[in-house]
């Protein structure tokens, strides 16, 4: 019964319910689509320097992060048990080196990285990054080079680049290999100066028979964590470090948690905005209806029972406006997770300073629009609670002579 007079009360009161429900859908449809522009840059960053390149997971020799020589490698056998863990997904053995590349006048300082070609196309899927050639086989064992350093050195496919280097324990590096393909690896820096090449053909440049310098562990979920405590307790960590991509990129752990605070910051503000809108919203239909309110007190029917009624409106005015707003908000998140934003001018030189891609996707994450949904919701039954407030301490003659 108290159902059916909500219903009757909101569709005879279509001015009051179409404003109420439009702040609503406004509310929801803003904090959603803020909210997953932030998440979603925080995803792009993430996912282009630590889930394409560095992992969440490293194990290095002791002292390798802080002095990154090779003379800091370790045998490949000491780490190869951990794969029998179920959370363990794979381990991508690497090479990191440097030396100086060379082509007819152009030479440059370049960062090579020798890497399990089968294993980075399987699991990280580094093969879909290359623009232009092909990516490595059996037969095709030359170079891949970010497209960065492609049009530094203006280097074509077939071309040979000649390294020249220091290799193990003080040998020399040197060796000249060709081109088969550009690669994109989706962070500015990382293309101007990163070559890549089979692990085989890293360890017999630098001299490194069996060794490597860093293993990328691959995990079953998103506990890296956890991850991190069972390979630390399956190696011999006298040897080997095993870091996460926090320890190993605090700057970017702190460039998310500070944008975070300015983005809930600025949440906070939409939030009380959104707040004595609704607010306003509520004070003033309220205060129209307060002649209906007092004509029903007047002929006989609880004030617990009108408040009731009350209630019900609200909830389903909210609930309308909630599903309404994230339907609304859906298109638009979906379309910039298709096609993100792609900063330019000095915003576009600003970010890649940073070594970050241009461009801010939305996040798809559900729990954003569950979160900030259900936020708004509740807001709308706080501020409702001057409508409830108003009926308590109504008098039906004085309400019917306004």
């Amino acid at each position: 019964m108290l159902f059916k007079l909500a219903w009757r009360n909101i569709f005879r009161n279509k001015r009051r319910s179409l404003i109420t429900t439009s702040s609503i859908i406004f509310a929801v449809l803003f904090a959603v689509f803020m909210r997953s522009l932030q998440f979603g840059a925080y995803g792009n960053m993430i996912d282009n320097i630590v889930g394409s390149y560095m992992g969440y997971i490293q194990v290095h020799d002791k002292g390798f992060w802080q002095e990154k020589t090779l003379d800091n490698s370790f045998s490949a056998t000491d780490i190869e048990h951990l794969t029998a863990s179920e959370n363990i997904t794979y381990l991508s053995q690497r090479i990191e080196g440097f030396a100086l590349a060379s082509f007819q006048d152009e030479s440059k300082p370049v960062a090579l990285l020798g890497l399990d070609a089968a294993t980075e196309k399987e699991h990280i899927k580094l093969d879909e990054k290359v623009i232009e050639g092909s990516y490595f086989s059996e037969e095709n064992k030359g170079l891949l080079v970010g497209k960065g350093l492609r049009d530094i050195m203006k280097l074509s496919l077939g071309d040979t680049l000649v390294f020249l280097g220091q290799g193990y324990q003080g040998s020399m590096a040197s060796g000249s290999y060709p081109i088969i393909g550009f690669i994109d690896l989706k962070t500015p820096e990382l293309n101007k100066r990163t070559v890549i090449m089979n692990l085989d053909q890293a360890q017999e440049l630098f001299a490194l028979p069996g060794l490597i310098t860093t293993a990328l562990v691959g995990i079953d979920g998103d506990d890296w964590r956890g991850a991190q405590q069972e390979v630390m307790a399956a190696i011999d960590t006298n040897t080997l470090e095993v870091m996460n991509w926090q320890e190993m990129l605090p700057e970017l752990r702190q460039l998310i948690s500070v944008d975070k605070a300015g983005g809930t910051f600025v949440l906070m503000i939409l939030y009380s905005i959104i707040t004595f809108s609704l607010f306003g919203t509520v004070l003033m239909l309220t205060e129209e209806r307060s002649f209906e309110y007092g004509v029903l007190i007047a002929i006989g029917m609880e004030k617990n029972k009108v408040i009731q009624v009350a209630i019900l409106e609200t909830i389903l005015m909210a609930i309308a406006g909630v599903i309404a707003g994230l339907l609304v908000a859906f298109p638009f998140v979906l379309y910039f997770n298709i096609y993100p934003i792609n900063l330019g001018g000095q915003m576009q030189e600003v970010v890649e300073k940073f070594g970050f891609e241009a461009l801010i996707p939305t996040s798809l994450d559900p729990s954003i629009a569950l979160t900030h949904s259900g936020i708004i919701f509740l807001i709308v039954l706080v501020v409702n609670l001057y409508t409830i407030f108003k009926i308590k301490n109504l008098h039906p003659i004085t309400a019917m002579r306004k």
